[in-house]
């Protein structure tokens, strides 16, 4: 069965604590309360002044923004940061990866931006109050979450070994749309970290389904990072992520959705870090295609490498309902075309070459196996996997 891709690549954060306590108050109707107000702030600072808007199909706004004024600036570790606007090098292809029959899907905007300026998501209050909930926990591993947990996880992980660091890690992503509802989530990602316990940075990328802050159910590109567990954020929600594609931003909408039993789409994508200047680089489409960079400065254990990775996917509910879909909703046992997969697992190793990942120190993990499973996919030289699942009653 073809498979059409879309190519991926895979900020210390800035980011203004939120109270969001919604308690209830005495105050006068029409003024508006302290946490209101702090939104109201952030909003202003997030949606800067912009030359040209363009609005898409689904409702989203995306404001083209004078590429030296972008919110990332307003982040105080990047006080006179110089703008890098493409990579000192690109990681080497050592393995020779079998692409898939494909025919090049359109990313991206429909129409560019203009010279010198960048496309940045407007942002809503909404946004702001719910991204909030999605980066309490998305920085922690499957294996640090306990059985309280709303978050489950099917991935494969590349465990940290004594000497070994990474420079990178890339993967092509089945792109599915799993069905949510009321407040969760369901996602598809590629990770990197370092550090330990609550000074672990992060750094993601990936597909996402979330009504809550996209305010529908389309499939829909994110990247998130963390340095420490109490800052980060997810797209262009805090300042830090340095856009300079002109056409590709972060969080549209991924219009080709893989077929059950039929068509499979997917999303080639690679996070990797300036053997230079150290930024962490986001790119699409082809590795050349770069979208953007998380500044060296923004992290700490991250500065350097990272010490483990995961690929797979997550979903996130309330504690009084049901666990969404996980991938294509069906279990990795159904094989290909029905369950969703992750091919052509790479990292990228100290001289900064594209490696497959050593497979004595790959794990699997699901931590809720009658909801969601995972199991190895046979596919060319490339290490690769099938996971999700239907969600349910899965215990929190």
């Amino acid at each position: 069965m073809a498979i059409r891709v879309i190519t991926c690549l895979i900020m210390t954060p800035f980011l203004v604590l939120l109270s969001l306590s919604f308690c209830s108050s005495s105050r006068l109707e029409g003024i508006k309360s302290v946490e209101d107000l702090e939104i109201d702030r952030q909003l202003k600072i997030l949606n800067k002044p912009y030359i040209k808007s363009i609005e898409t199909e689904e409702g989203d706004i995306f404001d083209c923004i004078d590429i030296y004024k972008q919110p990332a600036f307003d982040n105080p570790l990047l006080k006179n940061h110089s703008i890098q606007m493409k990579p000192s090098a690109f990681p080497k292809e050592v393995v020779n990866a079998t692409s898939p029959p494909t025919r090049p899907s359109a990313q991206g905007l429909s129409e560019g931006c203009p010279f010198g300026t960048v496309p940045i998501k407007r942002v809503r209050k909404e946004d702001l109050i719910w991204a909030k909930l999605f980066m309490e926990n998305k920085n922690s591993h499957p294996t640090d979450l306990g059985s309280g947990a709303a978050y489950h996880y099917a991935t494969r992980r590349l465990a940290s070994s004594p000497g070994r660091n990474y420079l990178g890690a890339s993967a092509t992503i089945n792109i599915q749309n799993p069905k949510v509802t009321g407040n969760q989530f369901s996602q598809a990602f590629v990770q990197i970290r370092s550090g330990p316990g609550v000074q672990v940075n992060t750094i993601q990328f990936g597909w996402m389904v979330y009504p809550k802050i996209f305010g529908d159910n389309k499939t829909r590109t994110f990247a998130s990072w963390t340095n420490a567990r109490e800052t980060g954020c997810i797209n262009n929600l805090c300042s830090g992520f340095v856009q300079v594609n002109p056409t590709v931003p972060l969080g549209y909408v991924l219009k080709e959705i893989s077929i059950y039993g039929g068509q499979q789409y997917a999303v080639p994508c690679i996070i990797f870090k300036d053997p230079k200047s150290g930024n962490w680089w986001l790119a699409y489409d082809s590795i050349e295609q770069t979208v953007g960079y998380w500044p060296n400065s923004l992290f700490t254990s991250l500065s350097s490498s990272a010490s483990e990775i995961s690929w797979g996917g997550g979903v996130f509910s309330d504690s009084n309902e049901d666990s969404p879909p996980m991938g294509s909703g069906h279990f990795a046992e159904e094989d290909f075309t029905m369950a969703a997969y992750v091919i052509f697992l790479r990292v990228v190793d100290e001289s900064n070459n594209m490696v497959n990942p050593q497979e004595d120190l790959m794990q699997y993990f699901t931590d809720a196996p009658k909801c969601y499973t995972i199991g190895g996919l046979n596919w060319k030289d490339s290490t690769a996997f099938l996971y999700g699942g239907p969600g349910g009653n899965c215990g929190h």
